[in-house]
């Protein structure tokens, strides 16, 4: 493994903590922000975050000696083959022939990048990125988050962005910025080097959006983005039902604060809650697109309950579980310290089952979580199938100081089943994003049938 203990576990959270940047940078909608936004937080991250965390475990590294062009590109086919869960998609000896006179004429490592770009599009693997620090692109935010897979439904604003400003709303449906169609994810996901497209720097988005059969124009301005700026995004919680069969909702927003801040927030509002006890929890994952998943266990562990939940399988068999015991998370019987609360552990009054809310945009650690509650007796999840990226992120450096990242692990549940796609749904109920988080949310309004034919939620 390229992540090895312990100082891998400082690694890891590393990338995780990196993950979540990624996936904050969804709000920033279409293909050419997300290119901007995502390169210019990945350069300044993996300088600052990256290297930072290496040197927990090592002095830092000397300036790398670029390999001999040829030998570069073969160093990363070697590692992608070992390495990569998705290696299998790939005819090695045809990409090797097909990329072979590109090859022997580079002149530079960064000739070889369409080479090893090639690659990694025929993994077919969403978590598969090719990272070159010495990128300087520039950096917008909109401030909307639209859902997989084809980037046009709203589904989040953030609060006091440019988008809520201009008057978005979530439910919104995009039929063109700046006089093209929005492009799906599956392109608007690549960025420069593996993505060549020119990119769009102009300050404001013309977005054409069809709402209650209307066809309106909102412009959104497109805000350069600061070093720094990193908003908390509070956990959103309210009780459903009446006081006699009252249900606990809580909406796990992207993990953000403090390591501390946010399990703790998510526990203050179950104890709230809970205060005449609830018959039952749900938990909306619709909008959790990464994070960081040990925080997301610890917050929630109380209802997920103890012992093992599941863990990473590698490629060559190995398994590592994800355990709660005590009010404490574990990594292959390694403490994660995400799990710390500030103040007391929640301890609920009664067990009592769970309904998990899932979407396209429920991806990352937000799958993760879902994983971790498979195979308990009293779950049931509502909504359309999950993104399909519940893997763990493996990463290496190649010798001219880029870096590649690749899923370098499937998920598994306490029961074994191995996740490596979209996971579907036990009931499958279309959101009206329109009406996301109401009483009129048919998402919500099916999970409330089925907690309430629960024996804990009878009259």
């Amino acid at each position: 493994m390229p992540v090895p203990h312990p100082s891998r576990l400082g690694m890891h959270h590393c990338i995780q903590y990196l993950r979540s940047f990624v996936r904050r940078c969804l709000l920033c909608h279409n293909r050419k922000e997300n290119q901007m936004k995502l390169q210019h937080l990945f350069v300044f991250f993996l300088t600052l975050i990256v290297s930072a965390c290496t040197a927990i475990a090592s002095p830092p590294d000397p300036t790398p000696i670029p390999l001999p062009p040829a030998q570069h590109v073969e160093s990363a086919f070697q590692w992608l083959e070992t390495h990569a869960m998705m290696k299998d998609n790939v005819d090695w000896i045809a990409l090797r022939a097909e990329t072979a006179d590109l090859v022997a004429g580079a002149q530079t490592t960064a000739d070889t990048y369409p080479a090893i770009c090639q690659a990694l599009k025929e993994l077919k693997d969403g978590n598969a990125w090719l990272l070159v620090p010495s990128l300087e692109i520039p950096n917008f935010y909109t401030g909307y988050q639209t859902l997989y897979p084809e980037n046009q439904v709203v589904i989040r604003i953030e609060p006091d962005s440019p988008a809520e400003k201009a008057g978005l709303q979530v439910g919104d449906r995009i039929e063109q910025v700046n006089g093209q169609p929005p492009v799906p994810y599956e392109e608007a996901d690549a960025f420069p080097p593996c993505n060549e497209k020119e990119m769009d720097t102009s300050t404001e988005e013309q977005l054409i959006i069809q709402r209650d059969g209307q066809l309106l124009q909102i412009n959104v301005a497109r805000n350069k983005i600061t070093a720094g700026r990193d908003p908390y995004n509070p956990p959103v919680g309210r009780r459903l039902g009446g006081d006699e069969r009252g249900v606990g909702y809580i909406e796990l927003t992207l993990e953000s604060g403090s390591h501390l801040q946010y399990p703790t927030d998510v526990q203050k509002l179950m104890r709230n809650m809970d205060r005449t006890p609830v018959c039952g929890w749900m938990l909306d994952l619709r909008r959790t697109p990464g994070g960081d998943v040990w925080s997301y266990i610890a917050a929630v562990g109380p209802v997920l309950g103890e012992g093992d939940l599941g863990g990473f399988q590698y490629s060559d068999g190995r398994q590592e579980a994800w355990t709660y015991r005590n009010g404490e998370v574990f990594w292959n019987n390694e403490y994660r310290y995400e799990s710390e609360i500030d103040g007391s552990v929640y301890k609920p009054k009664r067990v009592t089952p769970v309904a998990l809310l899932v979407s396209p945009a429920t991806q990352a650690a937000g799958e993760l979580l879902l994983i971790a509650f498979q195979g308990r007796a009293d779950i049931r999840s509502f909504g359309e199938p999950t993104r399909g990226l519940p893997t763990l992120i493996t990463h290496t450096d190649l010798s001219d100081g880029s870096k590649l990242l690749v899923s370098g692990a499937f998920s598994f549940d306490r029961n074994g089943t191995v996740y490596n796609g979209p996971i579907p749904p036990d009931v499958f109920v279309e959101t009206d994003w329109s009406k996301f988080g109401t009483e009129q949310d048919p998402v919500i309004l099916a999970a409330m049938d089925w907690l309430y034919s629960q024996s804990t939620c009878l009259p």
